[in-house]
């Protein structure tokens, strides 16, 4: 199961930064071209789970998620069903001056026909990993403007 992290520093406060790429309700206006539709399915504290149509690796899929957020510095997401079920992405944002310094580790847990990519899909969702964090942070920079 491909398994790695990255590191970004962004220029961006870090409550405003991950306040924004938390507020998961409007991953859809920030982010239309990946999260083509969000539902609400459950509320339990800091806990939310999500009913998500998504577009990655050039495929649309429908998955549910569950979403934890520990203020004012940690963001879990884990996959609940469909071919990438157990799948973790462990977002963590740090403090450095008045920017941040965003870490997140990705569990991949591929099944069904993904599985078969293994390693060799590593590369290619890792870099698509990182746009999609270019993406927020450049949504971000313009909300702080």
């Amino acid at each position: 199961m491909p398994k790695f992290s990255f590191t970004k520093l962004v220029d961006i406060d870090r409550d405003k930064f991950f306040a924004i790429s938390t507020d998961y309700e409007r991953f859809t206006e920030i982010l239309p071209e990946y999260f083509l539709e969000l539902k609400i399915v459950e509320r339990d504290g800091n806990t939310t789970k999500i009913f998500e149509t998504l577009r990655f690796l050039g495929k649309t899929v429908n998955v549910t998620t569950e979403h934890v957020i520990e203020k004012p510095d940690r963001h879990i997401v884990k996959m609940l069903d469909g071919q990438a079920k157990g799948t973790t992405f462990d977002e963590k944002y740090e403090k450095v001056g008045d920017k941040t310094k965003v870490t997140i580790e990705v569990d991949f847990v591929l099944s069904g026909g993904l599985k078969i990519l293994g390693m060799f899909a590593k590369s290619k969702i890792e870099s698509s990993m990182k746009m999609v964090l270019d993406e927020f942070a450049n949504y971000a920079k313009n909300q702080s403007q």
